[in-house]
């Protein structure tokens, strides 16, 4: 089994992400942010260990991958040294 890669976001995804924590702790409270904090976190070990785990994306040479119970999504791309989180986006969202 090969070693986990190296993760990382990009700085329009990590905006994405707080905005969306921030959203989410001033409409339901901060522990609901702290429950979408732990499950990205989980989201993110799971991609270092096993990125072809998400489904191919909807542009190419990207893969997408759900995070459970958040609504949210984690778009990302593989190199053959790391894992860029390119996107993370709202389920309901249309992107293109």
């Amino acid at each position: 089994m090969s070693a986990s890669k190296r993760l990382d976001w990009t700085s329009r995804a990590e905006r994405e992400y707080l905005q969306a924590l921030v959203f989410i702790a001033t409409e339901s409270g901060a522990r609901n942010a702290t429950l979408v904090m732990q499950r990205v976190e989980r989201a993110e070990s799971l991609l270092a260990a096993q990125p072809e785990i998400g489904t191919p994306g909807r542009r190419s040479g990207t893969r997408e991958y759900p995070v459970a119970h958040t609504g949210h999504t984690l778009v990302y791309r593989i190199t053959s040294r790391r894992i860029q989180i390119l996107r993370f986006l709202h389920q309901r969202m249309d992107y293109r």
